[in-house]
């Protein structure tokens, strides 16, 4: 191959690279190349999901259908260490611009040690799919707390949990609330106090300092003064995650391949025009080709 037609042939590459990074990053074929739709199946947003050892209860999971077409055979999957202890209905169709409630059973075996145990719902249709993560959380009690949300900023642990006031007397009560860091060490424990004077569920939002970079599994523990012994436990991962290679590149989901391969036609590209320079080069400081002539010496006559 000569050397202009590699190194055309490397530029064209190079310049390949460049604009397909370009058109990625403005989204001018990001969503024929990741095929990012938005789906029209989505599932209602599932509070965490507080039990008791040997309980059993049925809750409803909703389901919404927002596009113009019906999705067929839709299955509710659960999928985690414990999704044995939860059973769920039959197929069902979800109409056009409508939705349905998929109802589960979730039977805790007794003797169930009290802890946070992770699950993923996920609503598989013939068409689309769609999931949630939630969690059990195991308690020997404290049936008026629910955690809502769990969340870090920084060296804080930001909570947003309810405190169901029936049955209660008195003017106002307290949540005590304490963290436990990767080793088993507490690091913070307070006390929520609020008033209960009120026909509403009570809504509350704290913020603990972890007193520390937090990195790893982190345990919070819930207990109300009526019975010390029991709490909740809920566990959160806190740190570096491991999605952060995608952040540095800002590459989302589905674009990854190709970026890289826009990757690839730029290195190809710079090495078609490095193999033509270094040709080049090497041509240059060779040995010079003979002349035409070679026979450079006239032989001498004899007398």
């Amino acid at each position: 191959m000569k050397d202009s037609v590699i190194k055309i042939t490397g530029l064209t590459l190079i310049s390949l690279g460049i604009l397909g990074f370009l058109l990625l990053g403005t989204n001018i074929i990001g969503f024929a190349v990741s095929n990012e739709e938005s789906s029209s199946l989505t599932l209602s947003e599932i509070e965490d999901i507080t039990m008791k050892s040997g309980e059993s209860k049925s809750f409803s999971i909703n389901g919404k259908n927002s596009g113009a077409e019906e999705l067929t055979n839709c299955l509710l999957l659960i999928s985690g260490e414990k999704a044995s202890w939860i059973t769920n209905e039959q197929r069902k169709n979800i109409l056009a611009d409508s939705n349905i409630n998929l109802d589960i059973i979730i039977n805790i075996p007794e003797n169930t040690p009290v802890e946070d145990y992770p699950i993923e719902l996920q609503l598989t249709c013939d068409q689309e799919t769609a999931s949630k993560q939630t969690s059990i959380s195991i308690t020997r009690g404290v049936d008026a707390i629910k955690i809502r949300e769990m969340k870090s900023n920084k060296k804080f642990l930001n909570i947003i949990y309810t405190f169901d006031n029936k049955g209660f007397i008195g003017d106002s009560t307290y949540v005590e609330i304490w963290v436990k860091n990767p080793d088993g060490f507490e690091i913070n424990r307070i006390k929520d106090q609020f008033s209960i004077k009120t026909d509403k569920l009570i809504v509350r939002e704290v913020s603990i300092d972890l007193k520390e970079n937090p990195n790893g599994v982190y345990n919070t523990f819930f207990s109300h003064p009526t019975d010390s012994k029991d709490y909740i436990k809920k566990s959160i991962i806190l740190g570096k995650s491991k999605t952060s290679g995608n952040a540095v590149f800002n590459i989302s989901e589905g674009k990854g391949l190709p970026y890289l391969g826009f990757l690839l036609f730029i290195a190809i590209g710079i090495f078609f025009i490095f193999r033509s320079h270094r040709k080049a080069v090497q041509e240059g400081i060779g040995p010079s080709p003979p002349s035409g002539n070679r026979n450079t010496l006239k032989p001498i006559s004899r007398g």
